[in-house]
């Protein structure tokens, strides 16, 4: 029950059903914003463009991490390798940062290249970039507000000098020898990769993969869908690959610097034995023995570089991320924007809050004045 007066901290009194009733005496006003909000709400809701939302589900299947190397020990320690320094300088690409990942702009635009066909441009074959920026999809309401928001951009953008680039930002394309590490992407790229952004979800709990995709139409929601995730997949599959590649070729040429090495104390001893048969000597034999040990040795390192060569091939194909999927992505039945009673209802209650606010500030300001 709320009392009618209450006392403020100055001791004065508050009657709170005499400010109630005040505000109903501008009941006009308050009636008139409430349709302003109404009629905003339904130019909102009726000239958002509808968007279609495709869902699925992936389980990323991972194997324990277990050390690659194998049990290399001592023995590659003769050959001056670290393998352990090697290893400790990876990271794993886990699916706490898929969503980073998703929403990267490498990664979206690619996503941005792929071409669809629209049966709302009458069955034309486009790429997700032209159709944004062509289409620019949003109500009424936005469209006006983004207008006016530009007019002082645009005035400015008048009077501001180009800024000089080389002829091949220019046109958009850089040289053959030139490589590059950065992004030179336009503005109609970045419109579309920021439509994307909007549009394109990915949640994960635990090794559960939950990729949401908002599209214009119902089957261009489930392509775009699938075309993600598989994109996502192929990025996850070559990011663990590359990184046993990396492995691979390293143990590799280990493994043929110590074939090197072996092959040439091979050479050695067998020439002494050769040069040396019927000669009873200490100092030869020494030497022999000498040759032996460095025989055995090499043999030895490049025995067990062989052994961890094939185990490091077998790793490779066990590293290799397994993706299950729960469930594929579904043309959706209706679409799941706009939600035109929810926006209705939103509209019609800030429309009468806004009247109240502004009753209860006429109200105030007459009480001062």
């Amino acid at each position: 029950m709320i009392p009618e007066k209450a006392e403020n901290m100055n001791g004065e009194s508050i009657d709170f059903a005499g400010l109630i009733r005040s505000v109903f005496e501008f009941k006009r006003t308050i009636l008139i914003a409430g349709a302003v909000g109404l009629f905003l709400g339904v130019l909102i809701a009726f000239t958002t463009p509808k968007e279609y939302q495709s869902t699925s589900f992936v389980l990323l299947e991972s194997e324990s991490g277990s050390s690659q190397m194998g049990q290399f020990g001592a023995l590659a320690g003769l050959a001056g390798i670290n393998m352990a320094q090697f290893q400790n300088g990876q990271m794993a690409l886990t699916p706490e940062i898929f969503p980073d990942v998703i929403q990267s702009r490498d990664f979206l635009g690619e996503i941005a290249k792929e071409g669809f066909t629209f049966v709302t441009r009458e069955n034309q074959t486009i790429t997700l970039e032209d159709y944004y920026y062509e289409e620019r999809p949003s109500n009424v309401v936005k469209k006006i507000l983004n207008f006016i928001l530009s007019i002082p951009t645009t005035i400015f953008s008048w009077f501001e000098a180009p800024v000089p680039m080389s002829d091949s930002i220019a046109n958009g394309r850089e040289t053959d020898t030139e490589k590059p590490n950065y992004l030179n992407l336009t503005g109609k790229e970045m419109f579309a990769i920021g439509e994307l952004k909007k549009r394109i979800e990915i949640e994960q709990k635990n090794n559960m993969i939950r990729l949401n995709v908002m599209m214009p139409e119902p089957l261009i929601a489930a392509q775009v869908n699938s075309r993600v995730l598989e994109n996502l997949i192929a990025y996850v599959t070559q990011y663990k690959l590359s990184k046993q590649k990396v492995s691979l070729e390293f143990i590799e040429e280990r493994v043929a610097e110590t074939e090197k090495k072996f092959s040439e104390a091979q050479m050695k001893l067998a020439a002494f034995r050769d040069a040396n048969q019927g000669i009873v000597s200490q100092r030869l034999r020494t030497r022999e023995e000498q040759l032996q040990f460095e025989f055995n040795i090499a043999f030895n390192v490049y025995n067990s570089l062989s052994q961890e060569y094939e185990q490091a091939s077998i790793q490779l194909k066990k590293e290799t991320p397994i993706f299950t999927m729960l469930e594929r992505a579904a043309i959706p039945l209706g679409p799941a924007k706009p939600n035109k009673p929810l926006i209705l209802i939103l509209s019609l209650f800030l429309g009468l809050f806004m009247g109240i606010m502004l009753s209860v500030y006429r109200i105030l300001v007459q009480k001062i004045y």
